[in-house]
């Protein structure tokens, strides 16, 4: 049988094996039994730090979701009316996760169209050309946003004035129409070149919010697209050989040399002549309404009741309080009571001959 005996010491602890077989083999581990200073505090201040960072991040971070709608338009090479006639209706989702008082993020999913015809515009040779495009576009946008003022639901600041920018990920696809029917022009190669309908954006603009209720949040947004494609409206270089590509696709042909079907005379091969302006990129632009709702719980670690601007259930105390008060109140009435009552016994006549 091995028996195991212990010896302490201030410094160490030493363990025995003893066995009847062999001698006694001391197994010595050094045991610092006095701590530094540093180990000592450490968790502590790790815990300290780690519940300072929690009640920061409870006062100036929180989430809201919402929606937006609005309108849609373009700028390129078939819209010389600008914004005007060419305004679509749009509509999109958003998530905005606020840092601070001024700085946030927000995340949104957008669906918008954009068009263009030059059937609609004053110049008789912008007219003769004879283009025209839709197109839908569906946006996935991250922005950063600082308001230009503090704007929290917790304090005392209703409204504010904020700038935004970031980048876009949209997928586009330019139809035409033709015959009664819409062609996708992507397919067709209208200006017998290829090119991406995912794209990439960077979006910028101008908004303001302002909090209706503690939780509910309204705001109006402007926003541009700065796009590195020429192609949303499918229309950038010139001509291509017509001659050729009827051969190759008449549908295709027709619908990048137009001006026959305007004008009722069959003219000369196009080829090489400016059908576009590729030295400006195309543009497209949402703005509208947006509603969010603030996902922050309304007595949480940074409650407080001096920076509520909404304080109508601080008028009511709570429910226990109102119940003591209605106890208390129904008590002192039942006193009131019974010492009217005993007024009325010793003023009645009954009263009066007990007494003599």
């Amino acid at each position: 049988m091995c028996s195991i005996s212990a010896k302490y010491t201030f410094r160490e602890i030493a363990f025995y094996e003893t066995s009847p077989f062999t001698s006694t083999i001391p197994l010595t581990m050094k045991y610092p039994l006095r701590h530094s200073g540093l180990n000592r505090y450490l968790p502590r201040l790790i815990l300290g730090l780690f519940l300072l960072l929690c009640q920061q991040s409870a006062q100036a971070q929180y989430w809201e979701i919402g929606s937006y709608v609005g309108t849609s338009t373009y700028v390129g090479d078939l819209s010389e009316q600008k914004f005007r006639g060419n305004l679509h209706a749009m509509l999109g989702v958003l998530g905005r996760y606020n840092f601070t008082e001024k700085l946030s993020v927000k995340g949104s999913f957008t669906k918008g169209t954009v068009s263009g015809d030059d059937g609609k515009s004053k110049f008789e040779s912008v007219r003769m050309r004879n283009l025209n495009f839709r197109s839908d576009i569906l946006e996935l946008a991250v922005t950063g946003e600082y308001s230009l003022t503090p704007f929290h639901v917790r304090a005392d600041k209703k409204s504010s004035p904020y700038l935004f920018a970031g980048l876009s990920a949209f997928y586009f696809n330019p139809q035409a129409q033709f015959k009664g029917e819409w062609y996708d022009l992507h397919d067709l190669k209208t200006e017998n070149k290829s090119y991406r309908r995912l794209q990439v954006a960077v979006p910028f603009g101008i908004g303001f919010r302002f909090n209706v209720s503690y939780q509910v949040n309204f705001g109006f947004e402007f926003g541009a697209r700065k796009t590195f494609t020429d192609y949303l409206d499918d229309v950038s270089t010139v001509y291509p050989d017509i001659v050729l590509m009827e051969r190759r696709d008449v549908v295709a042909a027709m619908l990048s040399y137009r001006t026959p079907q305007y004008t009722g005379v069959v003219t000369e091969n196009p080829v090489g002549t400016p059908r576009g302006n590729p030295a400006n990129k195309d543009w497209y632009f949402f703005a509208g309404a947006t509603v969010t709702v603030n996902l922050t719980d309304k007595y949480g670690l940074d409650y407080d009741e001096k920076y509520e601007p909404f304080k109508d259930h601080l008028k009511k105390p709570p429910k226990s309080e109102r119940e003591k008060k209605v106890k208390k109140r129904h008590k002192k009435r039942k006193y009131q009571l019974r010492l009217q009552r005993k007024k009325k016994r010793q003023m009645s006549p009954a009263t009066k001959k007990r007494t003599q």
